[in-house]
């Protein structure tokens, strides 16, 4: 009986973390099209997601963000970058970010297998306030390949 209860306590909890999380606009970068697919990306809090809106991510709080993935490759190791796009070309690191994918999700990868990364980003006092595209992107360093995605979002107060 108090493994039964346990696990409905488990489930409730899973449940209800996948209702607060918001489900946003996102576009596969175009060399990552072949190599990986991007099924869902969620941020939490991002009420604005509800009218297709970039997130509101507030300085000196942590912002919670999550997406499911499929690569088409596999890799014992996954590098793990997120920055501003300032350009196709150009990216502005976050270089306070882990770039060890693999605490984050389960490794090794295998190919055609579905999994989800999760992390919570601070967003820093020091970042200006400002409307942003960012770049996510998961590489694995020996073959080259990567899942790559970007989003927008709005620094706020």
């Amino acid at each position: 009986m108090l493994r039964l209860s346990s696990l409905l306590v488990v489930a409730l909890v899973l449940i209800l973390g996948s209702v607060s999380a918001e489900v946003i606009n996102f576009q596969t970068c175009p060399d990552s099209v072949d190599s990986c697919t991007i099924q869902q990306v969620r941020v939490t809090p991002c009420p604005e997601a509800k009218q297709n809106l970039a997130c509101n991510v507030r300085r000196r709080r942590s912002t919670k963000m999550s997406f499911d993935f499929t690569p088409n490759f596999d890799a014992d190791r996954v590098e793990a970058t997120l920055g501003w796009a300032k350009s196709e070309t150009e990216e502005l690191p976050l270089l306070t970010m882990d770039r060890d994918a693999c605490k984050y999700t389960t490794c090794p990868l295998r190919s055609g297998v579905t999994q989800t990364y999760t992390t919570d980003v601070p967003i820093e006092a020091k970042f200006p306030l400002s409307a942003y595209t960012i770049r996510w992107s998961f590489k694995d360093p020996v073959s080259g390949k990567r899942c790559c995605f970007t989003n927008d979002i709005k620094v706020v107060r």
